[in-house]
């Protein structure tokens, strides 16, 4: 009798259950049972399935998925995120079926105090959002949230730690960030990608699926239609996230939407009541005071100045660039444009002297 195995995981961590042995892929077996590869064998040990599969089965041939695992004869199947509707399938068709959960990293202790001990070293000019975060994890922390997930709203003026908050736990926490913009979604297809198009197309609750992460990402969230705000609520509410193909649960985990609203009842005019108070915290990122612009500064610079060689470096003033920046400060508003100034100022000194050394040579 065939075992069944259906993981519900990362791709990485799907490929560190796949064993060794004689494989066939399901894109192949597509391929057999419509006549467009040779069969070669009646039996294989393993049958694997990824995630990406699916997009090449017909929609009749995914209602009859079972038939199409009987094309040929196997040991064990291995299959990577299925659609919903293979899923029942399966679970309703054979006796030996195995779910196998992804458990994302937790929030420890020591996670918890290294948020508290390295935010303000990371990001700059926001203590109290260090505050606000550590009030909103703490149930996280403890447990007291039953498995939902903690949401944030982060707003306010761009370039001053927004994103970079959300980049900062997933470095903490060990994980590989997983973020959306949607300033990108700014037309119809966002329909189709957020509540679920045909089984073949991209969408929100695959992608999600596939992520390495448990700190999700939305930035730009105010990008985003209004009529696409219903989509959350069951996710904010419970941690599920469901469309026409797939179910996702993301307990425990933390959502961050990054948004330009400019105060707290903007917040509440433009994405309505039912959505407002479903977000745990709404948390204001302020302006850059005069310390924190100059402590990013000399930051940036001492960033850039390390990547340089030697010969390089000896052609670069920090201190002058300091100073000189420091001059204009008042002119400085985010770490963005900080760091695209100081690339341009140490790139223009060091192409000076590059072509200078260069012609100089030639000329000679």
């Amino acid at each position: 009798m065939v075992d069944i195995k259906i993981f519900i995981d990362p791709k990485k961590a799907f490929e560190d259950f796949l064993p060794d042995g004689d494989i066939l892929f399901l894109n192949d077996l597509v391929k057999i049972a419509d006549g467009k590869l040779n069969r070669y064998s009646d039996y294989y040990d393993f049958l694997v399935g990824y995630s990406e599969n699916y997009s090449g089965i017909s929609e009749s041939a995914i209602q009859n998925f079972d038939a199409l695992l009987k094309t040929v004869e196997f040991d064990q199947i291995y299959l990577h995120n299925p659609p919903e509707n293979i899923k029942r399938l399966i679970e309703n068709s054979y006796d030996n079926v195995t779910i196998n959960v992804y458990d994302y990293p937790k929030l420890t202790s020591q996670k918890f105090l290294k948020i508290n001990d390295k935010f303000n070293e990371r990001i700059i000019g926001q203590n109290h959002v260090k505050n606000e975060l550590l009030t909103s994890m703490y149930d996280l922390l403890k447990g007291y949230n039953d498995d939902k997930p903690i949401c944030l709203l982060f707003y306010d003026p761009s370039g001053v730690g927004k994103t970079e908050t959300a980049k900062f736990l997933s470095d903490i926490m060990g994980e590989k960030l997983f973020r959306k913009q949607f300033s990108m979604f700014q037309n119809n297809k966002f329909s189709e990608y957020l509540f679920g198009g045909a089984h073949m197309q991209a969408s929100f609750s695959r992608d999600l699926l596939e992520r390495e992460s448990n700190i999700i990402l939305l930035d730009e969230f105010d990008k985003a239609a209004n009529v696409f705000h219903d989509a959350f609520y069951q996710l904010f509410d419970e941690g599920i996230f469901e469309d026409s193909n797939y179910k996702v649960s993301l307990k425990n985990s933390i959502i961050i939407c990054t948004s330009n609203y400019l105060d707290v009842k903007d917040i509440r005019k433009n994405i309505g009541d039912p959505l407002f108070f479903r977000f745990d915290k709404i948390i204001e990122f302020k302006k850059l005071n005069k310390e924190a612009i100059e402590k990013i500064l000399i930051n940036k610079v001492n960033k850039k100045y390390d990547l340089l060689t030697e010969n390089d470096k000896d052609l670069i003033d920090k201190e002058k660039i300091i100073r000189y920046f420091k001059e204009y400060s008042e002119y400085l508003v985010n770490t963005r444009q900080i760091s695209k100034l100081v690339d341009e100022k140490i790139n223009t000194t060091l192409v000076e002297s590059y072509l200078n050394e260069n012609y100089t040579q030639n000329n000679d």
